[in-house]
């Protein structure tokens, strides 16, 4: 099955990190870098809550004057399904005397911040979400996180993205996911999940539209065999996960953090 039509999604949403102890990060500062990917010219959702909608309008204006390729969803942050799924249990989980006493990397966000985790987690929610209400339609649908490109503005602006070509040379039948190993398993689900070690990356992925359903549910089962088994990590770690229970339905893509939007690029 050749991919012809990409969706890209994405999503901006305030959990406090500007007020964080550690690994802060101002939501200005977020947006500033969140316009390389709304620069981009591409068919695109996005996510986001009230207080961000007008500035994020504003900024994908400027590469999509009349939001003819844009479609702008305001969910508050307790309106997501993560949220109303994860929430609570993962504070009981990782405010608990047992959680924290096995804890090596504490300050780490997905270890210490519920509504990291929350939000990390609802990027699979947030792309059934597009497929389910048929947001353009497209037959790929692409998670890109809003502060994910960081290179100069001139990289990405006006660019078409991803290379269609590229993607159909490795099969757009299967689940792409960019990876630090070209392959790996998972002997200590536990360990993993409570390390610093992981394979996939969450910045970026692409899912054909028919396997949307299928990723989420394995997704959310390897979510639910975590807490139910007292640990948690990054949805990273989720995805790694995830990915060793049938590796026939994935390929990965070696690299380092950050290339994936230059390895499928246009030529």
């Amino acid at each position: 099955m050749d991919i012809k039509k990409p969706v890209i999604v994405t999503a901006l949403y305030d959990i406090g990190r500007d007020k964080w102890e550690k690994f802060t990060s101002s939501y200005g500062g977020y947006i500033h870098l969140m316009e390389r990917t709304l620069s981009i010219d591409n068919e695109m959702v996005i996510y986001t809550q009230e207080k961000f909608k007008d500035e994020i309008i504003e900024l994908r204006k400027k590469y999509d004057i009349n939001l003819e390729k844009t479609i702008l969803i305001v969910q508050e942050l307790e309106e997501l399904d993560a949220y109303k799924l994860y929430n609570e249990k993962l504070n009981n989980l990782m405010f608990s005397e047992e959680f924290v006493k096995k804890v090596s990397f504490p300050d780490v966000p997905e270890m210490c911040k519920p509504l990291y985790n929350v939000i990390m987690f609802n990027k699979m929610f947030w792309l059934k979400d597009a497929v389910d209400k048929k947001y353009f339609d497209g037959d790929l649908i692409i998670w890109a996180d809003a502060g994910g490109l960081r290179e100069p503005m001139e990289l990405y602006k006006g660019k078409v993205w991803p290379s269609i070509d590229k993607i159909n040379k490795i099969g757009g039948n299967k689940i792409i996911f960019f990876s630090h190993n070209e392959d790996f398993n998972v002997d200590d689900k536990e360990f993993l999940s409570l390390s610093q070690i992981r394979n996939i990356q969450g910045t970026a992925f692409f899912v054909p539209t028919n396997m949307v359903n299928y990723l989420t549910e394995e997704f959310c089962k390897t979510i639910d065999e975590s807490i139910d088994n007292k640990y948690i990590g990054s949805d990273e770690k989720v995805f790694d996960i995830t990915y060793v229970r049938d590796k026939t339905k994935y390929h990965l893509v070696k690299c380092t953090w950050r290339e994936y939007f230059k390895i499928f690029e246009n030529e």
